[in-house]
């Protein structure tokens, strides 16, 4: 290859390294500009670690289990009998239908407002129930007893 082709063929590269990397006005306008986030400068190594942390968590929202157990006064029966459980959102949307005996754990789900309703035979309950920090996510059900 000579020098004259050569420095053609630099040109070119650049000329079309260029055009990749700067967009043309037309494509500017139909494409959305992304989102400028701001990040913090972290120098220690236990900054880091937060900050990776805090990623993390925003990435997943924190999820709980809920445990459902017979109430003491149902006895051994209760613990037995095959159950339906079905977890509805606070705006009464089925998300969980499950049938299990005695102590259950569902989930794990995020935080919020649930309603359980749980039925065997012809015995049904209805039960409000909150999950997120600091709050337990166990409910002691008695369906007839």
């Amino acid at each position: 290859m000579t020098r004259r082709t050569e420095s053609n063929v630099r040109k070119i590269l650049s000329t079309a390294a260029m055009a990749l990397a700067v967009p043309t006005a037309a494509s500017a306008a139909t494409t959305a500009a992304p989102a400028m986030t701001e990040k913090a400068s972290v120098s220690s190594s236990a900054a880091k670690r937060s900050a990776r942390q805090n990623e993390h968590d925003e990435a997943h929202p924190e999820l709980f289990p809920l445990k459902l157990r017979p109430a003491a006064s149902a006895g051994t029966e209760a613990a037995e009998k095959a159950i339906q459980v079905k977890v509805l959102d606070a705006a009464g949307r089925r998300i969980l239908l499950a049938r299990a005996h005695g102590n259950i754990t569902l989930g794990p789900l995020p935080a919020g407002e649930y309603t359980l309703q749980l039925c065997s035979g012809t015995s049904m309950e209805e039960h409000a129930l909150k999950l997120g920090a600091g709050k337990r996510g166990l409910l002691r059900y008695e369906l007839g007893a």
